[in-house]
């Protein structure tokens, strides 16, 4: 008997404590998987899923070479150009006028309205980007030399 039958800290005192034992039944025989397929219809359903995986893959790799703008991009690791830059530059050439036309203030206006927001927060906003970014001596020769003062 073990020392923890043998304790008096145990509630098991004596081998008539314990439960009787199991009847043990035997292991089933149990054929392995795919023990009853021919081979040729294995290699057959590996070739499928091969071909499955390949065309999987295929398909991710084409949309991706779409995503990036085409092999060139793709083996570069380059990325497209902004699709919204695209369409501001189709718009402003579809009116006639240059990219570079308009004042700053009409830019701020026209991204303001694309954003959906106040052209004024957009501008405190901006504003406080260029002071934290631009070097006060630089902030106080574009001041000195805009007309509106």
């Amino acid at each position: 008997m073990s020392e923890a039958i043998r304790s008096e800290t145990s509630a098991v005192k004596s081998p008539d404590d314990l439960p009787p034992p199991r009847d043990r039944h035997g292991i089933r025989p149990v054929s392995p998987p795919f023990s009853h397929t021919p081979l040729h219809r294995f290699n057959y359903y590996i070739a499928l899923l091969a071909a499955g995986a390949f065309a999987f893959y295929a398909w991710r790799l084409l949309q991706w070479k779409a995503a990036v703008g085409g092999w060139w991009n793709l083996a570069l690791g380059k990325s497209p150009p902004s699709a919204d830059a695209m369409i501001t530059g189709a718009a402003a050439g579809g009116m006639g006028s240059s990219a570079a036309a308009g004042t700053v203030e009409s830019r701020i206006n026209e991204l303001a309205a694309a954003l959906g927001m106040p052209s004024r927060d957009l501008a405190v906003a901006i504003a406080d980007a260029v002071r934290q970014h631009v070097p006060p001596a630089s902030l106080s020769s574009i001041a000195a030399n805009e007309p509106s003062g």
